[in-house]
């Protein structure tokens, strides 16, 4: 997934329950009866008084979805991955946590009939924001932001290699070029008993974790992290020969898994056993609407043709698959074709990205695309979507004085750099984000929490990289100053200032809710 993943307003699911939630208690009133389990061993079941609301339909709820809702404790936040973040208070913290560890709502403790009403709202919208509907119980209020919403990343990204079968011009880590940025800035970072010799005299000649080393990787992701989802990215990761193995594992420890590839190398077969290892997604990256622009881009003839293949192939072994199309000064003009196109392929969720440069040099100059000209670009192909019934998605970030992502209903787009994302690179090291060359530390010599908590984090989590106009903005908590890349490429701030008086009419920030627990 590129970063600055789309992140949702900081909404809350408050429970009126304080201290109230009990699981596994006898109830204060109604009938109960005891049983005996296959395994001989006695539990109680209760029975719900009859003017109390029937909750029985929450555990057939969880049964269809639970694999798919996300809570953490440590952080109080509820996630429907990949990337939808809301609050939640402790007492619904819980409940959550309970159904998730295989609890069943028969078998939680509600003190009154309020408490039960409270619950089944609760759920009711959470099964409303499941569907992508909008909750009409009342359960679910807007917060005010701050960078402290959570603690712990959102999501995750491991690139396996920064080898690839293409040479794309806008690459950040000159994936297929013979003297890349990835190879000069972070030579020497593998962990040496990790990195595997064969892989490592590649046209990049960065090492690579073997395949023990990234089960590591994963594993403290699920126990450490404590994420849900996360991307498989490269370079061109299907270039791993044990890629199909590394997914299992990732399925193994409940963990969702995407694949972001260019396509090129799938065909039935390979897409099929990439289901059966237990991949969650895959999103395809294409550049434009024809071969011409897509293999000039891309940096090799023929990678077109073999790339809308490989989302046929995707497609026909049942692997949900959207698109992801980098927005460059040399396919700006050919993005409104694109929803079009990419109905035609049988895509119907596809997303698209700006182009920001992570060095400077001729190449960047000639892609390069200021905020400025992008808004009019999105919204164009925003108008297209629906026409096609297709969903879009914008992922950068952009400054609100430019261009208000959450005034136009696309959500918070800001960067999500050491914040939302973890990302780590082909050596185990952590990288504030895939574009960003310099480390905050290797997953494999140092601990989670001393990388992820570091002051070098802080920086980007705190958003210290932002302009100084930016930050006695009145927007600035929500804005956060887009991208640090682009202004280290700009050096400089738009001509216009930020003033919120510039901003569209948007959905507040804030707006009364009950006091969390």
């Amino acid at each position: 997934m590129p970063p600055g993943m789309p992140f949702g307003l900081p909404f809350r699911l408050p429970l009126g329950m304080p201290q109230c939630l009990r699981i596994r208690r006898s109830p204060l009133s109604g009938s109960t009866r005891t049983s005996t389990n296959a395994a001989g061993r006695l539990y109680t079941r209760f029975r719900t008084p009859a003017s109390w609301p029937d909750l029985s339909w929450i555990d057939t709820f969880w049964t269809k979805a639970g694999a798919h809702i996300f809570c953490r404790e440590e952080d109080g936040v509820l996630i429907l991955p990949p990337n939808r973040v809301y609050k939640v208070n402790r007492s619904a913290a819980a409940l959550v946590s309970f159904l998730a560890r295989g609890g069943s709502i028969h078998a939680v403790r509600l003190p009154s009939r309020d408490a039960a009403e409270d619950t089944a709202r609760f759920f009711g919208d959470l099964a409303a924001l499941y569907r992508g509907d909008q909750p009409v119980n009342g359960t679910v209020s807007q917060e005010q932001y701050s960078f402290s919403f959570t603690r712990l990343p959102i999501l995750g990204e491991i690139a396996l290699t920064y080898r690839c079968n293409n040479a794309c011009r806008f690459c950040y880590a000159g994936c297929g070029a013979p003297h890349s940025r990835a190879s000069a800035s972070r030579q020497g970072k593998a962990h040496p008993e990790s990195a595997t010799p064969e892989l490592s005299n590649t046209a990049s000649s960065h090492p690579e974790l073997d395949t023990r080393a990234f089960m590591r990787i994963i594993d403290i992701f699920a126990d450490e992290a404590c994420i849900p989802f996360f991307s498989f990215t490269g370079g061109e990761p299907t270039l791993r020969e044990d890629l199909e193995e590394l997914i299992s594992h990732a399925h193994a420890r409940k963990l969702i898994t995407n694949l972001v590839t260019n396509g090129t190398l799938i065909d039935v077969r390979r897409a099929t056993s990439l289901k059966t290892a237990g991949l969650g997604s895959a999103q395809v990256s294409i550049e434009g609407p024809d071969a011409e622009l897509h293999d000039s881009l891309a940096g090799r003839p023929g990678a077109f043709e073999e790339t809308c293949k490989g989302i046929a192939a995707l497609l026909e072994a049942g692997i949900p698959t959207q698109t992801n199309t980098t927005i460059t000064r040399a396919n700006l003009d050919s993005a409104v074709r694109m929803p079009e196109f990419l109905a035609s392929l049988g895509i119907r969720r596809f997303s698209m990205n700006l182009f920001i440069p992570t060095i400077a040099g001729p190449a960047a100059d000639e892609l390069f695309l200021p905020y400025e000209e992008a808004g009019p670009i999105v919204e164009a192909v925003t108008r297209q979507a629906p026409r096609l019934d297709m969903t879009f998605f914008w992922y950068s970030p952009t400054p609100f004085c430019t261009f208000n992502p959450i005034a136009r209903g696309y959500g918070n787009k800001s960067c999500a750099a050491a914040d939302g994302l973890i990302s780590v690179a082909p050596d185990g090291a952590v990288l504030p984000c895939s574009s960003w060359d310099s480390p905050l530390g290797n997953l494999l010599t140092q601990g989670f929490r001393d990388i992820w908590f570091s002051e070098r984090a802080q920086f980007f989590k705190q958003k210290q990289f932002a302009p100084e106009p930016c930050k006695t903005c009145s927007s600035f908590i929500a804005c956060q100053g887009a991208c640090p890349l682009y202004w280290r490429y700009t050096g400089s701030l738009p001509a216009h200032q930020p003033r919120a008086a510039d901003f569209p009419t948007a959905r507040p920030l804030t707006c009364s809710a009950r006091e969390r627990l």
